[in-house]
């Protein structure tokens, strides 16, 4: 990659956001205003309705257990949805101009991750705010967490990017099994929860290894990396490597499926 035009990348990411935040009328404010409207619906929603409550011992609400691996998950599911129409949505662009295609790709994602970032920060301030002492000597950790789901997005993105080219029915499936995923993720739900001999089935999904281990930091204030970080690493650099092989072994034929 020695040769990605990273200048362009920039730009693109650059407009990528202005164009997310120029669709509402109050703009950069609206990046403060959504988190904290979220995480209001969450609380009375799971904590008043339902009754939810975090794992035993734990000594935190349970919204405030929920907050810390739902937005990851916002982060990773969005760009990761987003990024997988680029290519589509670009198509004018891709018959006009020659262009390193990723770009188009990855641009997309980084600009909705970096989005969901803000709000994320915006969300564990409120809590700190509110009196949750979260144990902060995990964030580092937990920012190293973020930069292999970054990576895990980022392939996982250019491989569906490339694949809906192909296969357009793919735009109206996505959403539905990223749903589905969702609900097989332990966000809304502890692990405990679940039956004995299921519990275990939980860890073939490989979203639960990304959760936990940002709860381990923010929450039990783990601080250094554990052998699960390897695996979260090794998973993010086997994703990104596939995706981008694969993209760029088909890119040549995008223009006869557009």
């Amino acid at each position: 990659m020695r040769n990605y035009p990273w200048r362009l990348l920039a730009d693109l990411t650059q407009r990528e956001i202005k164009s997310r935040l120029s669709h509402s009328a109050v703009g950069i404010i609206w990046l403060i205003v959504t988190p904290v409207l979220l995480l209001a619906v969450y609380a009375f929603v799971f904590g008043v309705i339902f009754k939810a409550r975090a794992p035993e011992g734990l000594g935190f609400p349970f919204i405030v257990w929920l907050a810390i691996g739902l937005w990851p998950w916002l982060a990773f599911s969005e760009a990761s949805l987003r990024a997988s129409q680029a290519i589509r949505q670009h198509s004018a662009l891709i018959s006009k101009i020659s262009i390193n295609r990723s770009v188009l790709v990855i641009s997309v994602l980084s600009g909705t991750f970096i989005l969901h970032l803000v709000g994320y920060a915006v969300v564990l301030a409120i809590l700190e705010i509110r009196g949750i002492n979260l144990t902060w000597q995990g964030l580092p950790y937990a920012v190293m967490i973020m930069f292999t789901l970054y990576g895990l997005a980022a392939g996982l993105g250019l491989l569906l990017s490339a694949a809906q080219v192909f296969i357009r029915d793919l735009e109206q499936l996505l959403p539905i099994l990223f749903m589905l995923w969702f609900f097989l993720t332990p966000i809304l739900y502890a692990p405990e929860l679940l039956p004995a001999d299921l519990q275990h089935l939980l860890w073939i999904n490989p979203m639960t290894w990304w959760i936990e281990e940002l709860r381990a930091a923010l929450i039990h204030g783990q601080v250094l990396p554990s052998l699960s970080f390897l695996a979260l690493v090794a998973g993010a650099i086997v994703t990104l490597l596939t995706g981008h092989w694969v993209f760029n072994r088909v890119s040549p034929y995008f223009e006869d499926f557009l």
